[in-house]
Formats: C-alpha cells, sequence, structure tokens
C-alpha cells in the first residue's frame, strides 16, 4: 500500500461531516430546487435530470426530473456516464502518488512510458493535467468516433488507443488547448508507478474511504447499481455496448456515478479530505484560456468564483460546481448527450442565492473591490470595499474576516501558498498566495 495517508484521517472527520450533511435541506427549498429541474427539463425535451446540492454544515438535496427509459421514473440512486467528470478523480490519485514519494508532477511522459508516436518524451506530469502538453486529441482523430460506432463491443488496448494520436499541435509548455489524450497517459503514468491498476487504486484509497460506493470505472469493473438509460439521437440506446466507448475514454471519461456520490466526491476534495494543502494548491493553480488546473477548471459567474468541470460521453452529459467560499456543491447529470447541464446547476445556483440559505447573492452591480497585488506573497491591499469581508482557503475554512470602510491590508505571509476566496456581500474574488 503505497499512500501514506491514513483512512483514519479521512474516514473520521467524513463521518462527522456526513451526519449533518445527510438531513435535508428545508422543505421549500427542496420544492423550489424540484420545479427548477422539472422546468428546465420540460423545456429542453431531455430525457431524465438527476441533481444534488450539498451544502456543507446544511443539509442535501437530491432531485430527479423525467424518465431513465419508457415506464421507468428516473431515481436519485440511479448511476450515470459522467464523461470527463472522470478527470479529477484521475489528477487526485496523480497527487496522492506523488505525495507518497512515486513520482514528481515535473517528471516526464519519457521517465515513466516507452515511446509513442506524435508524443514528446519530454512532456512532463504537470503538462498532462493542466492540458499545456501540445498533444493532439485522440477523440478528435479521423475515423476515431466511428470505431467506437462500428465495434461497440470491442475493447480496445491502451496502445491502440495511443495509435490514435495525431500530430502535436503545439510544443509542451507553450500554450493551451483541452485534449483526452492527456489524462490516458497520466493514468498509465499512476498505474506504473504504483504497480496497481486504476480502477482498483480509486476503489480502495479515494472510492471505498469516502463511501462513493457507485462510482466506478469501467471496463476495467462493472458498473454498480442500477443504470439510466443513455439517448442518443432521441432515441434509447441502453441495449448497445458500451466496451469500446469505455476502453477508449478510460480515465479520461469512462466513469459511472450518482448525483449522491458525485456531490460527496467535491465536498469531501475541497474539504481537504483527499490530499495535502500542497497538492490542493497543485490543483487549483489556472492556466490558459480554459481557466484549467488539474481536473478542474475556474469559472468567474456574476462576481462568484466557482470550481467547475463539464462531462458528456454518448449517451450522458454532466456538469459539477462547487464554491468554496460558501461550501455549496451542485452536481447535474443527464441521460442524454449535448445538454445543457451547465444551464441547469447554474440555475439551480440561481434558487439557492435567491432564497434565505445562508448562501450570498451576489450583485454584479455593486462597488467591485479592487485586490493587489495579486499574486500576493506578504500582504494582500484591498481597496473599494465596504461591509464585511471574508476570506476562504480553497477548502471553505475561513482565514480571515473584518468589517472595513473603504480599504484594508490583509498580512498573509505565513499564508500557504495557493488560491484564496475574498468574499463581500455582494461578490467573490480569487487571489493567489505565493
Amino acid at each position: 500500500m503505497y499512500s501514506t495517508r491514513s483512512l483514519f484521517g479521512i474516514i473520521l472527520p467524513l463521518l462527522v461531516a456526513a451526519a449533518v450533511n445527510a438531513q435535508p435541506l428545508r422543505p421549500e427549498l427542496e420544492a423550489r430546487l424540484q420545479r427548477s429541474i422539472d422546468s428546465i427539463r420540460a423545456e429542453r425535451g431531455l430525457p431524465g435530470v438527476s441533481a444534488s446540492v450539498l451544502l456543507r454544515g446544511q443539509g442535501v438535496w437530491r432531485g430527479c426530473a423525467g424518465i431513465s427509459h419508457a415506464g421507468t421514473p428516473l431515481r436519485a440512486e440511479m448511476v450515470f456516464g459522467i464523461g470527463s467528470n472522470s478527470k479529477l478523480f484521475t489528477a487526485a490519485a496523480v497527487l496522492r502518488a506523488a505525495e507518497a514519494g512515486l513520482f514528481d508532477v515535473e517528471d516526464t511522459v519519457g521517465a515513466w512510458l516507452p515511446p509513442h508516436a506524435n508524443i514528446a518524451a519530454g512532456i512532463t506530469l504537470r503538462q498532462l493535467l493542466n492540458h499545456q502538453s501540445g498533444l493532439a486529441d485522440v477523440n478528435a482523430t479521423p475515423g476515431y468516433q466511428d470505431s467506437m460506432l462500428l465495434n461497440p463491443g470491442r475493447i480496445f488496448t491502451r496502445e491502440e488507443v495511443l495509435a490514435w494520436v495525431g500530430p502535436p499541435h503545439f510544443a509542451p509548455g507553450t500554450s493551451w488547448e483541452y485534449s483526452n489524450t492527456n489524462y490516458l497517459l497520466a493514468g498509465m503514468i499512476v498505474e506504473r508507478a504504483t504497480g496497481r491498476g486504476l480502477a482498483a487504486l480509486l476503489r480502495e484509497d479515494i472510492l471505498a474511504p469516502l463511501g462513493l460506493d457507485s462510482t466506478t470505472l469501467p471496463p476495467d469493473e462493472g458498473v454498480v447499481g442500477v443504470v439510466a438509460h443513455p439517448w442518443a439521437q432521441g432515441g434509447d440506446i441502453f441495449a448497445v455496448s458500451r466496451n469500446a466507448l469505455h476502453s477508449a475514454a478510460w480515465c479520461a471519461g469512462a466513469m459511472f456515478s450518482s448525483s449522491g456520490d458525485m456531490a460527496r466526491w467535491y465536498d469531501a476534495l475541497f474539504a481537504g479530505r483527499v490530499l495535502g494543502a500542497e497538492s490542493m494548491r497543485e490543483m487549483t493553480t489556472f492556466v490558459g484560456s480554459g481557466e484549467y488546473g488539474f481536473g478542474i477548471s475556474r469559472r468567474i459567474e456574476n462576481g462568484r468564483t466557482l470550481w467547475v468541470h463539464g462531462g458528456s460521453i454518448r449517451g450522458y452529459s454532466s456538469f459539477m460546481l462547487h464554491d468554496s467560499a460558501q461550501a455549496l456543491t451542485i452536481c447535474v447529470l443527464v441521460n442524454a448527450t449535448q445538454v445543457p447541464a451547465q444551464a441547469i446547476a447554474l440555475r439551480l445556483l440561481e434558487v439557492l442565492s435567491a432564497t434565505p440559505t445562508g448562501i450570498t447573492r451576489v450583485d454584479s452591480a455593486a462597488p467591485t473591490p479592487r485586490l493587489y497585488p495579486n499574486p500576493a506573497s506578504t500582504v494582500l491591499h484591498v481597496r473599494d470595499a465596504h461591509g464585511l469581508l471574508r476570506v476562504y482557503d480553497v477548502r471553505g475554512a475561513l482565514r480571515w474576516e473584518g468589517s472595513i470602510d473603504g480599504g484594508v491590508s490583509i498580512p498573509v505571509a505565513h499564508w500557504p501558498r495557493g488560491m484564496y476566496v475574498l468574499r463581500s456581500a455582494h461578490a467573490s474574488f480569487t487571489f493567489m498566495k505565493l
């Protein structure tokens, strides 16, 4: 067992949190959340929507709308393909292995894997995880999608999948472009370094300790629970084998989960129950036009800083949203491809912001505080701000608070390096501590 993090250090705080987070939210709020997914499902003509809202310390809501398939309503415990939301699990596995000293994120592909055409040996693990490798996306290779459809029952080997990688789009580290190829390679490196299959590693070191029993990585392990039927082009495609899809997408996009499991996963990760502080800093160091970290992206929505990721695989779409300042997680799963899972999540966020829940409503018309320098090393200066200010780390822990009228200088010299969120009564802003 390579992990140096005690399972008791994960499980004990999880049990304490679970006792509170298992509570339902207030009935009137749950009714508004349910009406939201009912209405947007009807508006967009979606087969089904499964959603969860977790407010750490307050409770959790799980709601469903629509059907799995003809005559069978969707149920909250049903599992869906989560597509690229698989990447965060892979990134966490990489960082845990790095914490255990098995490799460094600056290690190169060539140090761990044999040569492959169109894959530069000097690409680092960091460049794989934050999509600065320049590698072409296997999904975009001509013939890739046709191979999935023509041979749905075939299980492709890793080498066969990598043979689809086309010429690189740019030199490593010189630009940014999302590529599923990156995470396939990262998963292969973790397996080589640990001597364990990635599915077993995730199960033993992350999923089982966190009680995420509905989350699986096919085809390395079977999907558990009742599967929500996938739909494509208006039809139920559950009868079509998914072996080809799962073996090709693997740790970049093949995982299955329930909305409840996914909400608990994001909450546990950002509460510090999976990775150490330095690993979380690495994960939330964002680069490129995608504002991408390691398996997670950053989005500013009406002044609120959100950690987000979407996912899509034939027949399924997903979207995750986490607000560390509010200790809030929203998960939306839909059993259809290329549908507005993100729009549904943002609508649920609007409901929460408009209801007395402890969630701050962001007023984009309010005066905008100025933060400088950003990044900060010793002192963060805040100007044009009034009222109560709070600063949270990426785990949602309060680091500083104070009431000001105009400006304040916040000493940060002794704070750990990483990303922080400053929240006023009207908006949230991020800054980096160096």
